[in-house]
């Protein structure tokens, strides 16, 4: 990523932006003269329209590696010159990207006729059934049966965790009885 700065040599005032990897100063100053027809409203744009593209000179001010380094040259760029920011000028109008030109997708609408049985009942309500939870099964048999597997393993897992607690519990009473046990016979001699 790389910090520029695009200079009015006619008036002197200096306009700092970034561009990605790869784009140069040069380029991306290309990229925002084209835009200028494209009738976006910007400060840069007006005084690009009044003064011509040849009265600007873009140069590299840095290169920077990450976000966080952008974004602090852009502003010691902005102090030391005194300058007005381009970071996020627009070089498209709004709706004009390939992607929102492009085609969109027709959804099929289909519509269902309501039958006779369904008209002459019009307010019968049936009691609403629990939904399991959703998953990639499509059987509720098949969920209960995962469900069951799920709290299976839990428990077993409980289980081995408090059989090597209570084998640590009689590590440390065997250990403490031996501790015990030799602390009586030296107090003997």
């Amino acid at each position: 990523m790389i910090v520029f700065t695009l200079t009015n040599e006619d008036t002197d005032q200096v306009w700092v932006g970034t561009a990605r990897e790869g784009v140069t100063p040069e380029a991306r100053f290309e990229q925002i003269r084209a835009a200028v027809s494209l009738g976006i409203d910007h400060p840069f744009y007006d005084e690009l329209k009044k003064f011509g593209a040849s009265a600007f000179t873009p140069s590299l001010f840095a290169v920077a590696e990450d976000r966080l380094e952008l974004q602090e040259m852009v502003e010691e760029a902005l102090d030391s010159f005194n300058a007005k920011s381009l970071v996020g000028i627009k070089t498209v109008k709004h709706g004009t990207t390939q992607s929102a030109l492009a085609p969109k997708r027709k959804t099929r609408v289909t519509r269902v006729k309501p039958s006779a049985s369904t008209a002459a009942k019009p307010n019968s309500k049936k009691p609403v059934k629990e939904k399991l939870a959703t998953g990639r099964t499509g059987s509720a048999a098949k969920e209960r049966a995962i469900k069951a597997g799920i709290e299976a393993e839990k428990a077993r897992i409980a289980a081995e965790k408090a059989k090597k607690v209570q084998e640590e519990a009689d590590e440390m009473k065997a250990i403490l009885a031996g501790l015990d046990a030799r602390g009586s016979t030296l107090s003997r001699r």
